[in-house]
């Protein structure tokens, strides 16, 4: 690709490519189809086949810092692949939790926690926490 060189791309910069991409990843789904033009994605169903396509192939696919934290998640080595971060408005996304008010304080502790989970994660000087094509 010809994103390899660069540090950072965009999603205009991805437009007209194939990805493979898990099928079940909520808002994002909307976002990448929405803001690359013209793109192919081979969406999987199964985490699995997912990581076969992903380490026999040349097809690009995307991470967050969160796919990091995922137990099923097994990276494809190094040596096949370029991490690039992804810069844009588009390419991060807030999350919110809402709570009827009388569970509020019950749930409180567990959303601190995830908080400070989330701040853990790992991220590298590129990314930032951020979207990332590989």
């Amino acid at each position: 690709m010809p994103q390899t060189n660069q540090t950072a791309v965009s999603f205009k910069d991805l437009a007209g490519l194939s990805f493979v991409v898990l099928d079940d990843i909520g808002a994002w789904k909307d976002v990448i189809g929405k803001e690359i033009e013209d793109a192919h994605f081979m969406c999987q169903d199964e985490r699995d086949a997912m990581d076969e396509i992903t380490r026999y192939s040349s097809f690009p696919y995307f991470t967050t810092n969160v796919t990091a934290a995922d137990p099923s998640y097994h990276p494809v080595p190094a040596n096949n692949r370029v991490e690039r971060s992804i810069k844009g408005p588009k390419a991060e996304l807030t999350i919110y939790v809402t709570v009827k008010r009388q569970r509020q304080t019950q749930v409180e502790p567990l959303v601190d926690r995830l908080k400070a989970a989330w701040a853990k994660l790992p991220t590298t000087p590129t990314t930032r926490g951020t979207n990332m094509l590989k």
